[in-house]
């Protein structure tokens, strides 16, 4: 008989002044960091610097800032209480259980769109690194990308936890240091990134970027919207960070969800174990996101520095290739190099996103009445793996189709816009205006986030909600590429209704005793 999970006493070097000693606490953060480096801070940070320039640095400043608040803030809540978001947020106002429900199904309908957009990328750079295969007919970019599926749902089926925090800790800091030694070698103008840093600027489009085809009807904020739900990651993302919590056993992490008395007695004792290991989870939280700022500003000056001049953006089936004058300025003999480093971030990206993203349906799960503790984890996991990367794996093919015999316009950045809109910004929106009514809810008093927290989170729901909502109309309205968009929310708005319809009194009610689901 298992015996139940203990508060784990915070050992003395959470608690020593000396900052080095801390970084043993870093983890879960790095992992989500590094997940998005490929997406984020490689592709997305280095077209905005070509496009726009160093006024898009602020920007990218306060998208880390922003998303630092709310993934903090669930952070310190589910260190102190064990509750992890969708163990709150079915008591939202409204029927039970229907924003939980909600993100299920933007979580399920746009993880297989993100890892076929992610698949679709590293197939580029495969055709750039192997060159053109005969045996593929012309389709390289598909079948190299079909090929690095199929080799990360091998690995995903063996991986675990511990081996992907060590993989991706050690290539955030490999990364770091490659990107700041050609940062510096380049000696790009300081008094010009500490303007675009710290002066908030509205981005235009240059002129020559206006006259590209690509960016017709396409405004900025849309462009832009695109960049911040990438880098650093979206709402999901954050969401599987908190699972990772479990792991760790920082607080009540890894314990049940805390009774109303024994939140009292952690309000009533500032030395509570629970309260002490908030430190870790802000120390993992601050640094990991210093990272991601950090390396997004770098891309974004190399960019602005070696691609802007010559009118080169990062693109369609270019996504990756430009990066390599960012070694080439250096020395010729470290584009091999750079060859081998996108193949070796992109692949555990592959892999180490639907180990995230299982966390996510875990959660969920985990939070409803009926499958609490009572499904079978490895079952769930084989098919949630096969549901991201095999899906992924369809629509890759069906983009083939949209852009071989519907639209020969149709691009990679095309085909996630509207899944980036939707899980990188409005559902961080969300996300933000429910955290300070967590805290309300179900907190004490003295354990609530104080008011600069609270007034963050509801500035940050505002942003990201208005400016989600604006960039979807942006893709709606002014782009030829409506379909993809109306089709994405067609299908979110079905499955949502069929969920809410049919799945939410069965999730949310008590199974009879004499029911055995332990075998789903």
């Amino acid at each position: 008989m298992n015996s139940e999970p203990e508060l784990v006493t915070p050992p003395k070097s959470l608690l020593a002044n000396n900052p080095l000693q801390w970084f043993r606490f870093i983890g879960p953060g790095a992992v989500v960091a590094s997940c998005t480096i490929g997406s984020g801070e490689v592709i997305f940070s280095t077209r905005g610097g070509a496009i726009f320039g160093y006024n898009i640095l602020w920007i990218f400043l306060l998208a880390s800032l922003v998303k630092w608040v709310f993934c903090y803030s669930s952070m310190r809540h589910m260190t102190l209480s064990g509750a992890h978001p969708f163990e709150r947020w079915k008591y939202l106002p409204g029927p039970h259980g229907w924003f939980p429900l909600f993100m299920f199904a933007i979580a399920l309908v746009c993880f297989p769109i993100w890892n076929s957009f992610l698949a679709g990328v590293l197939g580029t750079a495969c055709t750039w690194i192997f060159g053109k295969q005969p045996l593929f007919a012309g389709n390289d970019t598909y079948c190299w990308a079909t090929i690095a599926l199929l080799l990360a749902m091998a690995v995903m089926l063996s991986g675990n936890y511990r081996r992907l925090e060590s993989l991706q800790t050690g290539l955030v800091l490999t990364m770091l240091v490659c990107i700041v030694v050609a940062v510096i070698a380049l000696r790009p103008n300081i008094l010009e990134i500490l303007q675009g840093t710290l002066v908030p600027s509205v981005p235009t489009y240059p002129d020559w970027v206006r006259e590209l085809k690509e960016f017709e009807g396409r405004t900025p904020t849309l462009e832009i919207m695109v960049y911040i739900s990438a880098i650093g990651g979206g709402s999901f993302a954050y969401l599987s960070y908190l699972s990772f919590l479990r792991d760790k056993k920082w607080g009540l992490a890894h314990m049940e969800v805390a009774s109303d008395e024994l939140l009292e007695q952690i309000a009533a004792q500032k030395d509570h174990p629970a309260r002490l290991w908030v430190r870790a989870a802000a120390i993992d939280t601050v640094t990991s996101f210093v990272l991601i700022a950090f390396l997004s500003a770098c891309f974004s000056i190399l960019g602005t520095v070696v691609l802007a001049p010559d009118h080169v953006i990062p693109a369609d089936e270019e996504l990756l290739n430009h990066q390599a004058n960012f070694m080439r300025v250096l020395s010729p003999w470290l584009v091999p190099l750079y060859k081998i480093a996108v193949f070796a971030a992109f692949l555990p990206i592959l892999y180490g996103g639907p180990e995230l993203d299982f966390r996510v349906i875990k959660e969920f799960l985990h939070s409803t009445d009926r499958f609490h503790n009572r499904f079978a984890e490895k079952k769930l996991r084989f098919a949630f793996i096969v549901w991201c990367l095999f899906g992924g794996l369809i629509l890759l093919w069906i983009s083939w189709w949209v852009k071989t015999f519907v639209d020969s316009d149709f691009s990679l950045v095309d085909w996630i816009s509207p899944a980036g809109i939707y899980t990188g910004v409005l559902t961080c929106g969300f996300y933000c205006l429910a955290n300070p009514w967590m805290d309300w809810k179900f907190l004490p008093s003295k354990l609530r986030m104080n008011w600069l927290l609270v007034g963050l989170n509801l500035i940050a729901g505002v942003l990201f909600t208005v400016l989600g909502a604006k960039s979807l109309w942006d893709e709606w309205w002014y782009t030829d590429q409506r379909w993809h968009c109306f089709l994405l929310l067609a299908v979110l708005a079905g499955f949502a209704m069929l969920v809410a319809v049919f799945f939410r009194r069965f999730l949310y009610e008590q199974p009879g005793h004499e029911q055995d689901i332990a075998g789903f």
